[in-house]
């Protein structure tokens, strides 16, 4: 008896955890005006995410927005990561508003990579019935071998971009130094 009690205990548990892992953005509002994340010294990592859903994540009938959101890596090895609606894992973004105003994300240092997504869905990702705006968002890798990802408003891993709009006036993606690269997405499913 006490065994049944206690593996039904633990199913129970278990069942709770998995669906405690899945994030789940629904019929809210995430905003961010000012916010500033900073990580110095050799191997940095500085990640900013804001209105961010993973684990088979959903933003659904919500809004996000970010105004001046600073994400800064600086050192050897720095990575700078800086989300803002963004959901993975079979993610999904539907009936919702992302807005990305004048967010800035930088790495610098030798190898230093720097990752910016707005309103972006990954791993089975889709974007349907949504905005997604990246109005002056900047995207800055510097350094040797440094490597700058920029995409908004997408889907990737058999992506679907769907009745959707994407404005992503004035976006810079840049990579400076030795053997850098600079990859641009904007309203790119693949």
């Amino acid at each position: 008896m006490h065994t049944t009690r206690k593996l039904s205990l633990l199913i129970v548990l278990a069942l709770g955890s998995a669906a405690a892992m899945a994030g789940e953005i629904e019929g809210s509002t995430v905003l961010s005006t000012g916010s500033v994340n900073t990580a110095a010294g050799f191997l940095s990592s500085a990640n900013q995410n804001i209105g961010v859903a993973e684990q088979n994540g959903k933003i659904k009938n919500s809004t996000v927005i970010a105004n001046g959101a600073t994400n800064t890596a600086a050192g050897f090895l720095s990575s700078a990561n800086q989300s803002v609606g963004r959901a993975t894992q079979n993610g999904e973004i539907k009936n919702s508003t992302v807005i990305g105003t004048g967010v800035t994300n930088t790495a610098a240092g030798f190898l230093s990579s720097a990752n910016q997504e707005v309103g972006f869905a990954k791993g089975n990702g889709k974007v349907e019935n949504s905005t997604v705006i990246g109005i002056g968002a900047v995207n800055t890798a510097a350094g040797f071998l440094s490597s700058a990802n920029q995409q908004i408003g997408g889907a990737s891993g058999n992506g679907v971009l769907r009745n959707s709009t994407v404005i992503a006036n004035g976006a810079v993606n840049t990579a400076g130094g030795f053997l850098s690269s600079a990859t641009q997405t904007i309203g790119v499913a693949k």
